[in-house]
């Protein structure tokens, strides 16, 4: 089921958007029974990095033998994967039972809910409903005011990589993006923090001091990467030696670190975490999108890249990876977003431009982005109606040694996943 299937569904034809605010999704949670209440939550923040540390704790804690829910968005392939147990989507049949469940109990209110809040509502009531050991739950836009943070005291909190993204809804300073993402803290519930600028870390760590709760930061000193591979890479950690994370990049050694720190953390509250599922979880954990090399000779890398620091992250994963490589990009982008500071950093990356148009009403169109890469560059640029075109031209100029990325938009990317025949996760 795609997502505007599933929302038409879930909310019939009321047309209710974004609202941020906690309060509908109180009085929603307060007919349903409050199940989140019942349910031991790990509750996870930031602007990147929240995927692949949900990703990393629920592999490892599936490793262990708990049943665990995953709440994650956007999907990639069908509007089911966003709400998991133990690694598989919610069934459809079941995911319309409780649509139905929802759906009537919101119609009973006097602000009908925002469509995320009825997802996240959903996730909940199932969750709780199949009795889940664990819920992990991925904060959907900030923090303070997400639905998702009608939680009232979570097991753990943890906060990801901080920057800017949606300043239209979480400010324009870093500073008002890390208080809204530090709404997640509550009374006495410890935090993990991802290791950041300096900015940031006080500031969280204020909100974390005035409700009294103990904040765990990775130890950056403490990482020595021992392979950085296409096939993965294997790094030390404090006592753990020789750990391989099946996820590409430098700063998924961070986001494993940090899901190391939150996974001995429940360990001391008492809860079986061996260091055999640490290792078996991050060695199988997967996150599509994300980095992902999917085909080879030639290699298609997939980067669901969409803010500043991502495609930072993004351009230093490709110029390590493919230092000597001819470099072929389809590129697609919402027009809401950096981009013109996201085309500083790509253009002198790669050696030839495919532009896409994002299936989403926010997107720039394919031949407006070229014309703006054109103005950077005198590189080939081609723009596309459609990714199919994209992906054959692509093919078309590249030889077994480049290497093609689709990146920009998670709207996008993960669509050429499917044109690529490559398989769910």
């Amino acid at each position: 089921m795609n997502y505007e299937t599933a929302m038409i569904k879930l909310r019939g034809e009321v047309c209710s958007g974004v609202k941020l605010g906690l309060q509908n999704i109180k009085n929603l949670m307060e007919k349903l029974g409050n199940p989140q209440d019942k349910l031991k939550i790990i509750h996870i923040a930031g602007t990147n990095g929240k995927g692949s540390c949900t990703s990393f704790v629920n592999s490892v804690l599936v490793s262990q033998g708990y049943k665990v829910g995953m709440f994650t968005s956007p999907s990639i392939y069908n509007f089911e994967e966003r709400i998991r147990i133990n690694n598989k989507n919610i069934p459809e049949d079941k995911l319309i039972e409780l649509m139905n469940e929802v759906r009537e109990i919101a119609n009973t209110l006097e602000v009908f809910p925002a469509d995320f809040e009825l997802v996240t509502a959903l996730a909940f009531l199932y969750f709780y409903r199949e009795n889940c050991d664990f819920a992990i739950m991925e904060v959907g836009l900030g923090g303070r005011l997400d639905a998702t943070n009608v939680i009232n005291k979570p097991l753990i909190t943890l906060i990801t990589s901080i920057s800017f993204d949606h300043q239209q809804f979480l400010g324009n300073t870093i500073k008002e993006i890390a208080l809204e993402k530090a709404g997640i803290i509550k009374d006495g519930v410890p935090l993990v923090l991802y290791s950041q600028d300096t900015e940031i870390m006080d500031n969280i760590m204020g909100v974390a001091k005035s409700k009294n709760s103990e904040v765990i930061v990775n130890d950056l000193s403490k990482i020595k990467v021992l392979e950085n591979k296409k096939s993965g890479q294997v790094i030390d950690y404090k006592d753990f030696k020789n750990l391989k994370i099946n996820l590409l990049g430098s700063h998924q050694v961070k986001n494993a670190t940090i899901s190391i720190e939150l996974l001995l953390e429940l360990r001391k509250m008492g809860f079986d975490i061996s260091n055999e599922s640490i290792y078996n979880g991050f060695s199988t954990v997967t996150w599509p999108c994300r980095f992902e090399l999917v085909s080879k000779s030639p290699d298609f890398i997939l980067d669901g890249a969409h803010n500043i620091d991502g495609i930072e992250k993004f351009v230093s994963n490709m110029n390590f990876y493919y230092k000597n490589n001819k470099k072929i990009a389809i590129f697609g982008v919402l027009a809401d977003k950096d981009y013109n500071e996201m085309l500083e950093k790509i253009v002198p990356c790669f050696d030839v431009f495919l532009t896409v148009r994002p299936d989403s009403e926010r997107a720039m169109e394919a031949y407006e982005l070229k014309e703006k890469i054109e103005a950077l560059t005198e590189k080939k640029v081609y723009s596309f109606e459609n990714y199919q075109e994209a992906i054959d031209k692509a093919f078309e100029i590249s030889s077994k040694d480049d290497v093609i990325s689709a990146f920009g938009s998670l709207y996008f990317v993960g669509e050429i996943r499917k044109l690529l025949g490559v398989s769910d996760y």
